[in-house]
């Protein structure tokens, strides 16, 4: 009986880390690994096309603010249970559809659904399993939401050889929906704590965190940092290369999967290098803005020089790795605030995360549009002037990110 009472809640986190797989899978396929093939379909120009990755990126981002509070109120269980219908019903309306106006819905939808799920499965996570596995149990639930990014690229673009990418959503939407209802049956085997009705959304924490010169500074340069790899990683990075470094489709999807794998891997690797470095974390920071400086220094001149070599994609891994930060910022959140507001700071930096990405998706898609692109049979090509003025928004952004990494605290 007490084995019946453990396997039955990890048999919820497993489905529900299976949900977060294809939360992290939708937000980096679309439209990253079938822009093209979106614009062809759509008869749709750059920004139209971008936005498909923002709408899903704004209501992630804000749901951020609000999701630990729900999480707090009406438990994981049915957090999780409630994002898995609405991730259901927002991928089984995207590939079914043509008219845009739904499709945009369709992806505003994925979003709320898939912001349900981390803080959901953290909470389940920390109620069944012993502290001393807890960091285990946290890195596999990563691990497997990792896993749908590392899928959205090279994995998704091989297997539209054998079918459409309307197909292959349509499956991966019933598989979505089957594991929804198995979560519910099981959900009636088990415990749900009742609904805290005390439990409220408060603005004081959010105005005791934003209050604090050093952490605005933090979330400038975190969201800098993330924002420009994340919106290479999920929206533009693969056509980029196929248009600009002249690779094939699949070896660009192979290029962003690495990348994918490579962020998974450096939140551990930057980590345990900062640890080895006595902690200084601030410090490790600090030069981490100076490497997006350089790295995308060194794009911006192949653009201005048109050297359309494919050590650009190395250079795109090296962003990934450089913006895995994450078990970085979060510590030095919690020591630079109380306990009662440090989980809020925590969901702001999301929000700041993920808002960015947002903002430079929509940007990227006008920037793109600046200089007429040529028309190769049904594809869409971007000159290296579009390009140009879109990395150069990037290096901009990484002079500012580096300016406010120079100006945080090693002071705790």
């Amino acid at each position: 009986m007490k084995d019946k009472k453990t396997l039955v809640p990890l048999l919820l986190i497993l489905i529900g880390s299976l949900f977060y797989f294809f939360a992290n899978f939708h937000r980096i396929a679309i439209p990253g690994a079938v822009f093209d093939i979106l614009q062809e379909e759509l008869k749709l120009s750059a920004p139209y096309i971008t936005a498909f990755g923002a709408i899903f990126m704004y209501i992630y981002a804000f749901n951020q603010l609000v999701i630990g509070v729900m999480v707090e109120r009406f438990g994981g269980l049915r957090v999780i249970l409630a994002g898995a219908v609405i991730l259901a019903l927002g991928t089984l309306l995207f590939p079914i559809s043509s008219n845009l106006i739904l499709m945009y819905f369709s992806r505003a939808l994925v979003g709320l659904g898939a912001s349900m799920f981390y803080l959901s499965l953290i909470r389940e996570i920390k109620a069944i399993v012993p502290d001393k596995d807890f960091g285990i149990a946290i890195s596999i639930m990563l691990f497997i939401g990792y896993a749908g990014g590392i899928a959205a690229n090279a994995p998704f673009v091989f297997a539209m050889k054998y079918m459409s990418w309307r197909e292959i959503l349509f499956i991966l939407s019933g598989v979505i929906a089957l594991a929804a209802f198995i979560f519910f049956v099981l959900t009636k085997q088990v415990t749900v704590p009742p609904v805290n009705k005390n439990v409220k959304m408060r603005l004081l924490p959010f105005r005791l965190v934003l209050h604090k010169k050093h952490n605005r500074n933090l979330f400038s340069f975190a969201c800098c940092n993330f924002g420009i790899s994340y919106v290479i990683q999920s929206i533009i990075g693969k056509k980029f290369l196929e248009d600009f470094c002249l690779m094939q489709s699949a070896d660009s999807a192979m290029v962003l999967s690495i990348m994918a794998v490579i962020a998974a891997v450096f939140n551990i690797v930057n980590a345990s290098v900062c640890k080895l470095c006595h902690n200084h974390r601030v410090i490790y920071l600090k030069y981490a803005s100076i490497v997006t400086f350089s790295t995308l220094l060194c794009i911006c001149i192949c653009l201005g020089f048109c050297i359309r070599t494919k050590l650009i994609a190395l250079l795109f891994c090296i962003l990934a790795a450089n913006a895995s930060l994450t078990s970085i910022l979060v510590p030095v959140l919690h020591l630079t605030n109380r306990k009662m507001v440090s989980g809020t700071a925590v969901s702001i930096m999301n929000f700041c995360f993920f808002t960015m990405v947002g903002i430079l998706g929509t940007l990227s898609g006008f920037l793109l549009n600046l200089f007429e692109p040529v028309k190769y049979g049904n594809v869409m090509v971007y000159s290296n002037l579009s390009y140009l003025a879109v990395f150069g928004t990037f290096f901009l952004l990484s002079v500012f990110e580096m300016y406010k990494a120079m100006k945080l605290s090693n002071k705790y």
